[in-house]
């Protein structure tokens, strides 16, 4: 094995704690296991593990196949890197397996050592730096691992800081096409081409970050997946993990990021359903993304109208992209939407008004950057459906 390798790996053996959690058991399987991505033309190559060792994201864990492509790199000597995700991410580990034994068992028996001190590296990694930027992590790892090698992305994916901080709740449902947009306006993009993205754990939280409800599970996965495709990666897949709900211990901060609230509807008043509500639309139309959930919702509302005399105004709202006939047509047909569903509930459609307001209405929020780039979290800030209840009197 390289002396370096050997030196650097070997001081962080004795320490105590755990870090990789094995799925399968916690010994290296003794061949690769299945995995659709990489295929197996690239299996082999370097890997790099992007590591969410940090607070609120589960101690991180390595399932069978990410063991079997670490084996596989570590065998052909490429590169094994960790790259840490915290406020100011960076390559933590960079080791190259080497052996000088002139027989099978030798260099399996040293091989062997490697990938325990690999793991073993792990039990001291922590964060150096508050808070978590993802995207930056991928980004480092982009650009230190050669073409064809894989990268392996282990955390909640929830940053809270940079350009996809989720200390915005907008975050949770903003479109990802958007934020690639977006991000590939600002140069924000990591340059993936030729390269692998393995995706474990997104969306699972630790202790005190609440966990995700199944919608918002599926968005942060989805957003990190169009990210990693629109960047070039030759392929991208999401791996499930059997993460706990506990984190890595470590006195390094990151805020506990707030999930989107549910409407609260008063006797008499005003309530905004914004996009990022279970009242929000498939972008650039008046269908609901969610029907079954916006339909829960409304029943709310419909419930507190039953047995009493409120009337309710309905006004639909747009961000900023589009013309303003087209706003307005749009802003028009989501309160329409709203509208027919309260009727299908039992609200008698004289009580009901519905009308559009476009992009122009109080309270809007800036949207667009000084270039006229939509800006995806305030977008979903001003879609909404302003629901006002005014009672007799």
């Amino acid at each position: 094995m390289n002396h370096r390798i050997r030196g650097l790996l070997a001081a962080s053996t004795m320490a105590a704690g755990s870090f990789f959690s094995c799925d399968g058991g916690g010994a290296f399987p003794p061949e690769p296991v299945s995995i659709k991505c990489p295929a197996a033309a690239h299996q082999g190559q370097a890997i790099t593990l992007v590591v969410g060792a940090r607070a609120n994201s589960p101690a991180p864990g390595l399932p069978d196949e990410v063991q079997g492509l670490i084996r596989e790199a570590a065998k052909n000597s490429k590169q094994v890197q960790i790259v840490r995700v915290d406020g100011e991410p960076t390559v933590a580990l960079d080791a190259t397996f080497k052996t000088d034994g002139n027989n099978p068992d030798i260099r399996d028996r040293e091989l062997r050592t490697f990938l325990d001190q690999v793991s073993g590296y792990g039990k001291t990694l922590k964060p150096k730096k508050p808070q978590a930027d993802v995207l930056t992590a991928l980004t480092v790892a982009a650009r230190s691992t050669p073409a064809n090698g894989t990268i392996v992305v282990i955390d909640s994916g929830i940053p809270t800081i940079g350009p996809l901080s989720f200390t915005n709740p907008e975050m949770f449902t903003a479109d990802p096409k958007e934020v690639v947009e977006f991000l590939g306006s600002e140069k924000l993009m990591p340059d993936l081409d030729k390269r692998n993205v393995v995706l474990v754990g997104l969306g699972d939280t630790a202790d005190p970050q609440p966990a995700l409800p199944e919608n918002l599970h599926k968005q942060v996965t989805d957003l990190w997946t169009t990210i990693a495709e629109k960047a070039g990666a030759g392929c991208v897949y999401a791996l499930k993990s059997a993460a706990t709900r506990t984190a890595v211990p470590t006195d390094v901060p990151v805020s506990v990021v707030a999930l989107p609230k549910p409407p609260v509807f008063p006797e008499c008043g005003t309530t905004v359903l914004t996009d990022s509500s279970p009242v929000g639309f498939t972008v650039d139309t008046a269908d609901f993304r969610d029907p079954k959930g916006a339909r829960a919702t409304l029943k709310q509302l419909a419930t507190r109208m039953a047995g009493h005399s409120q009337r309710v105004q309905l006004t639909g709202t747009t961000s900023s992209e589009g013309s303003d006939a087209a706003n307005q047509d749009l802003s028009e047909r989501r309160a329409d939407a709203v509208e027919d569903v309260l009727v299908d509930l039992g609200v008698a459609q004289s009580r009901i008004s519905a009308r559009g307001a476009g992009e122009h209405y109080p309270g809007r929020v800036r949207d667009t950057t000084a270039e006229g780039t939509l800006i995806p979290s305030a977008a979903v800030r001003n879609r909404s459906v302003v629901v006002k209840l005014s009672c007799d009197g």
